[in-house]
């Protein structure tokens, strides 16, 4: 029995490194989005406001910069690999800094989750970017989503169809 549990063990070691997320690869990919994007970003709460966005490859290729203006509200993201970890560091004009963690990457969609702890956040207390998607369509098309979420639950979802315009 104690063998069977063993191997099991061991067999799924090696398919989660054989079949792991590289996020060197990830983040190549993301790479891509660099330019700048425009379009109008509609809330769940029934709000809309422009939104641009600007990625910039920075720091020897290491980082990737998002550069955001939202209604004339100006946030900053970077993107980088750090111990084997795709991560996305969010200066927010909420006047917080929400960590995410890369997740996943499903048919170009890439899933960033906050990681509360890393963050020093709580959602019992303040509010905060829950998530992020990015959906890198094509060339010349993105599908931009986040969530905030606070003490009261979700707050909104925000979702914009971004042009690249440059």
């Amino acid at each position: 029995m104690m063998r069977k549990i063993v191997i099991s063990l061991l067999c799924l070691c090696i398919t989660t490194v054989a079949f792991g997320i590289d996020v060197n690869t990830e983040f190549e990919k993301l790479k891509t989005l660099e330019g700048k994007w425009t379009g109008t970003l509609e809330r769940s709460d029934g709000s809309s406001d422009f939104l641009n966005l600007e990625y910039s490859i920075t720091s020897n290729g290491s980082a990737l910069l998002e550069e955001s203006n939202t209604g004339g509200i100006e946030m900053l993201s970077i993107f980088n690999t750090q111990n084997e970890e795709l991560l996305v560091t969010h200066y927010c004009g909420l006047q917080n800094k929400p960590v995410a963690i890369f997740e996943n990457e499903t048919n170009g969609t890439f899933y960033f989750k906050t990681d509360h702890s890393r963050s020093g956040l709580d959602s019992s207390k303040e509010a905060f970017v829950g998530y992020w998607k990015i959906n890198l369509i094509d060339d010349s098309t993105l599908i931009y989503e986040y969530n905030v979420i606070g003490p009261k639950g979700e707050v909104f979802v925000a979702k914009a169809k971004m042009k690249r315009v440059g």
